[in-house]
């Protein structure tokens, strides 16, 4: 049969014109939700919500909800949302959140400050200068006196300063 100049290809169903590819790791780092990742997907293929609404046989508004966050990705919907988009984005995302969902991030940042907590404890050596011989000489201020200053709360009392945070002994 003889065909005309003006016909065209028809595209194959489910965008699978190729496959659909993997994110790199520090995008997929940067998601925070499966509707993030469907936003990225869509928008990162330059594709319109009624190809992809087409694609997985649902309607544009329900595509746009999905994207939105209103309306939860269905499991079954997540290979035709791949396929069509043309990335595993979605898939690489729900599959590292499956992975961290048996780890509480609470007892997570219990363990870390547990084992912070065990490092051995440093004994502080007294403040001051120390002499050749070895003694520790205590500091003395400005003024000679071998009272330092000491940090001042609330208001400035008598003789001290508030831009410099001490009072006069």
């Amino acid at each position: 049969m003889e065909t005309h100049g003006n016909q065209k290809a028809l595209p194959l169903a489910f965008g699978a014109h190729h496959a659909a590819k993997d994110a790199p790791a520090q995008i997929l780092r940067q998601i925070e939700s499966a509707a993030h990742a469907l936003a990225v997907m869509i928008r990162a293929g330059h594709h319109k919500l009624e190809y992809v609404a087409a694609c997985i046989g649902k309607s544009k508004s329900y595509v746009s909800r999905m994207q939105n966050g209103v309306r939860p990705i269905p499991e079954k919907l997540v290979g035709p949302l791949c396929a069509a988009t043309g990335s595993n984005l979605l898939r690489q995302f729900l599959a590292l959140q499956a992975a961290l969902d048996g780890i509480c991030e609470v007892e997570r940042l219990a363990g870390l400050m547990r084992s912070a907590n065990e490092e051995p404890i440093r004994v502080r050596e007294p403040a001051g200068r120390v002499r050749a011989a070895g003694a520790v000489q205590r500091a003395a201020n400005g003024r000679g006196s071998e009272r330092a200053p000491v940090p001042m709360r609330g208001r400035a009392g008598q003789g001290g300063s508030p831009a410099l945070g001490y009072y006069a002994a």
